[in-house]
């Protein structure tokens, strides 16, 4: 019974999760998607990304809050008194919620050492093949691309049916320090033979070099206008450690890639550190209010996260002994677990309410 009430709102708090942090995502890419800046193979490879990413990272706290949510639900309906008056007491029902955690770490796991950096690094490979391929389609006709960071702006009024060309080409760049306006009924990309490189070739247009009202400033008629593009292989960015195979940093003796192998060791580890918290905290004293404690979790959670992000950081570089590591951050949870159980336990020993009854 316990299984299936906290599975059934686990489902329900992924879910929504998801479907919360996708939407915002989507509106994100389909942004990028209209404005040229990747396709919609492109997006729908993100959108998958990002779901890998969600489903590892979000696991865990959900997994926390359906405990939180279903044993304080069977407390305000006193259905929690009946189950202890049949025998049922806090190690019974660790040993459901660790069966239940068990897979769910472990597929966890399999998503943060695995799926998420095999998928990162395609994800990456696919934009930065794009970019490489990059043709005729790559620039969306009546909208603004932006290449180079910003160095160059085409704007492009048409684009031949056949692929090969384009009409009323409009171009900003900035060379020097100086900003350089290039117009151009037709325009059409080429390559290097040699050197591979890109070029965009304006045929028939104008160029004005430098700041209007200002010196120097020249506007020059053309017949043919080269720019070399940015080599997208140039551009590729650095691979991020999170896009590293699980095996690399395993390997690795450098403390940076160890911090994010004890990072991605930290998402299944706090299946179970957040699963041991989460027994006590659901539970309601007597006199105390429906979810007393919920608010008390929810800051507990926010700490615990912050501490995870706060620890890879002071071991990436070099605060915290790398022998510490992030261990401790699940550590604090577990023995926090402890400590309110005792309390909870003590609250209800003869010798307390002895104490109390004297002193009141």
């Amino acid at each position: 019974m316990l299984m299936r009430e906290v599975l059934k709102t686990l489902l329900v708090i992924v879910s929504v999760l998801l479907l919360l942090i996708l939407t915002n995502s989507l509106v994100l890419l389909l942004g990028q998607v209209a404005a040229g800046s990747i396709s919609m193979k492109v997006m729908g490879v993100l959108v998958g990304l990002k779901i890998i990413k969600l489903l590892g990272f979000i696991l865990p706290p959900a997994y926390f809050f359906s405990i939180l949510w279903s044993l304080g639900r069977m407390y305000r309906d006193s259905e929690m008194v009946a189950i202890n008056c049949a025998g049922v007491g806090l190690s019974r029902l660790y040993r459901v919620f660790f069966l239940t955690a068990i897979p769910l770490a472990a597929l966890v796991a399999v998503l943060v050492f695995l799926v998420l950096p095999q998928a990162r690094v395609y994800a990456d490979n696919l934009q930065l093949q794009e970019k490489k391929q990059f043709r005729i389609g790559g620039l969306k006709p009546g909208a603004f691309n932006e290449f180079g960071k910003g160095r160059f702006m085409i704007y492009v009024g048409q684009a031949d049916e056949e692929g090969d060309g384009l009409r009323d080409v409009f171009v900003r760049y900035v060379l020097n320090g100086e900003p350089g306006i290039l117009v151009a009924d037709r325009a059409r990309l080429t390559e290097s033979e040699e050197t591979d490189a890109k070029y965009l070739l304006l045929e028939e247009g104008q160029r004005y070099q430098g700041v209007p009202g200002k010196t120097p400033f020249s506007v020059a008629d053309f017949r043919r206008y080269a720019i070399l593009l940015p080599d997208a292989a140039a551009q590729a960015a650095k691979i991020s450690r999170t896009a590293l195979p699980t095996s690399v940093l395993l390997a690795s003796d450098d403390i940076k890639m160890k911090a994010e192998l004890q990072d991605r060791l930290s998402a299944p580890l706090s299946v179970f550190a957040l699963m041991l918290l989460s027994v006590p905290l659901a539970r309601s004293l007597p006199r105390q209010g429906v979810y007393g404690r919920l608010t008390l979790a929810v800051i507990i959670y926010a700490i615990y996260m912050n501490l995870l992000g706060l620890a890879e950081k002071w071991m990436a570089k070099g605060v915290t002994p790398e022998w510490m590591g992030i261990w401790w951050v699940p550590g604090l949870a577990m023995l926090l677990a402890v400590l309110i159980t005792r309390a909870d336990r003590l609250s209800y020993s003869p010798l307390w309410r002895n104490l109390r009854g004297r002193l009141a």
